[in-house]
């Protein structure tokens, strides 16, 4: 057997115990052991380091399971800072500084195996190797302040962690205070942006007063508040984060009990969507799938570093969005109606972020074009835009923190996992089509006549029209996509089709919404002019060029128009559509 299918079997036996095993072997190994003399009866149940494994550092252990080493560093770092501020209080000796730093590195070594519960699976990981720096009980200690790091600290947890009680009394202690310090520390990066610091902290009999600076203090010293509940429990002294020399206060969100099963984060190939599925059900595969797409890049949304991952979010979004206008006929309106509002919050807050990244985007793009000494021209507009953008990020993040954006995936992650939920009954009796290849010709169509219906309008259509077409055309990609595993293979070329005329009105739209955006800077530039006066003769320059920009996409599109408007295409779709 394999060391990972090991890993494996220890991790399940772990979650269910004996449970793991079939009722049957259960059975035959049944029969009572013969008692053994009490000189030999056996001791307490120890967490042992696994045997036979090979010596791995730190760092290896790390690369193995992708730790995001960028807030592993940061944590560590806040960490160490804290031991050093709150010495006279938790009394560690210097020599647990190293491991402590150790710890924090490994606080998250699981997340990227197990999210929902990468405590637990961290704590595993640790134990299931030898670490080259650490000797056993250090290693111990570590795997247990792994655990310890998250979730909200209850004394009970004491007695059930594994790795604590195989722990002797006066290393317990060192292990908790560890783990209160790294708790603290992971808080203080909660926003995950490696941004926040600690000054001098200010100190009394009863308080222990931190000041936080950083362009994410409230958030991560409030966060930080909150995971001083170990702290609190272990030590009479207070320890009290303070931002701007105001305490913050972390509002504790209530609690809401999490779903039996959890909904994969890693990216499937696709929906899993067959002939024969109930269209209901084919609703609930194409949302889990585009779900788990939206839960995958969250944390590289909340992170901040690469604009794609937001964007990957909101279309995952929007893909879903989509979905509803496909699959609500065949569930219970009722049902579906806090998630389409929860999908629809959810899609508003990427948006505002994700909308002026576009538009800085396609700016930079332009001045790329223009000689060196004019690259600055629109400074004050992009200054503008990132403003902006940081107001609509902070709120963004302070919807996916809150309870709305919480509660609504715990609910609707349950519902995508209960087979059944809310789906409209079938009636027995009648010969009423609900399956998808019953329907999805159908549907394909009505979405693809709908599009089509605009070739007698093409030639000269205003703006709003060519807006409407790219909804349209979006929609018909979309059905096109969730049901591309059952129709032929001509559907991708189809679909190929449609992204590209779908690509010229998005551009197009883009263009001019960036004229609007353009004009609204310019206009309020002119009414503060007395008051600040600066430079926007870049900015007009870039109007003009995205209003030809504008009309050149607009002038282009009936041509773009024939080249998918041809015999070929709809064979194409034809072709794809006759296998159901």
């Amino acid at each position: 057997m394999s060391a990972g299918r090991v890993r494996y079997w220890l991790r399940a036996f772990g979650r269910e115990r004996m449970d793991v095993f079939p009722a049957e072997l259960l059975a035959a190994a049944s029969t009572p052991a013969e008692p053994l003399p009490a000189e030999e009866a056996p001791a307490e149940p120890v967490v042992e380091l696994a045997a036979e494994v090979p010596e791995v550092t730190v760092e290896e252990l790390c690369q193995r399971y992708d730790v995001d080493m960028a807030h592993a560093r940061h944590v560590a770092d806040l960490a160490l800072t804290l031991f050093d501020l709150t010495a006279e209080v938790h009394g560690l000796l210097p020599e647990r500084r190293d491991l402590l730093e150790t710890a924090a590195i490994l606080h998250n070594v699981g997340f990227a195996s197990y999210p929902e519960k990468h405590h637990t699976v961290g704590r595993d990981i640790i134990l299931e190797h030898r670490l080259v720096e650490l000797e056993k009980v250090g290693q111990q200690m570590v795997a247990c302040t792994t655990a310890f790091h998250r979730k909200k600290f209850k004394p009970k947890r004491l007695k059930k962690e594994p790795s604590f009680t195989a722990l002797s009394p006066e290393v317990q202690d060192d292990t908790l205070a560890m783990a209160a310090l790294i708790r603290v520390a992971d808080g203080l990066d909660y926003s995950q942006s490696q941004t926040s610091a600690l000054s001098e902290a200010e100190r009394s009999s009863q308080v222990i007063e931190v000041p936080v600076t950083g362009s994410y203090a409230g958030e991560d010293a409030a966060r930080a508040q909150e995971k001083a509940d170990l702290w609190h429990h272990l030590f009479d002294v207070q320890l009290r984060f303070v931002v701007e020399g105001e305490p913050v206060i972390w509002v504790q969100p209530e609690e809401v009990a999490e779903p039996e099963a959890a909904l994969p984060r890693k990216k499937l190939k696709a929906p899993g969507v067959l002939p024969d599925d109930a269209m209901s059900e084919a609703g609930r595969k194409v949302w889990r799938f585009h779900f788990g797409r939206m839960l995958g890049h969250e944390p590289g949304t909340r992170l901040g570093e690469d604009i794609e991952e937001l964007h990957d979010m909101r279309v995952a979004t929007r893909r879903m969005l989509s979905a509803f206008r496909v699959f609500s006929p065949y569930f219970d309106p009722d049902v579906l109606k806090p998630f389409l509002k929860g999908l629809k919050r959810t899609g508003g807050a990427l948006g505002s972020v994700r909308d002026l990244d576009v538009f800085m985007e396609k700016a930079q793009r332009y001045l790329g074009g223009l000689p060196e000494e004019e690259r600055s021209n629109l400074d004050p507009l992009l200054t503008n835009w990132r403003e902006q953008r940081e107001a609509a990020r902070a709120r963004m993040i302070e919807y996916l923190d809150g309870k709305k954006y919480q509660q609504f995936v715990r609910d609707f992650g349950q519902f995508l996992l209960t087979e059944g939920a809310g789906a409209l009954p079938v009636p027995a009796d009648k010969p009423l089509p609900y399956r998808v290849c019953h329907l999805v010709p159908t549907l394909v169509y009505d979405r693809y006549q709908v599009v089509r219906g605009y070739e007698t309008v093409i030639e000269g259509a205003p703006i709003e029209t060519l807006h409407a077409l790219r909804i349209d055309c979006k929609r018909l990609r979309y059905s096109l996509e969730f049901f591309q595993e059952v129709l032929g293979p001509e559907a991708k070329d189809v679909i190929r089709e449609v992204v590209t005329i779908q690509d010229h009105l998005g551009n197009l739209h883009d263009a001019d919404v960036a004229c609007g955006l353009l004009v609204g800077f310019l206009d309020g530039w002119a009414r503060a002019e007395q008051r600040e006066r600066i430079n926007v003769s870049g900015v007009t320059s870039y109007l003009v060029a995205k209003q030809n920009e504008l009309r050149e996409l607009m002038d282009s599109f009936p041509e773009a128009w024939q080249h998918f408007n041809r015999s070929e295409v709809r064979h194409k779709l034809a072709l794809a559509v006759s296998v159901l």
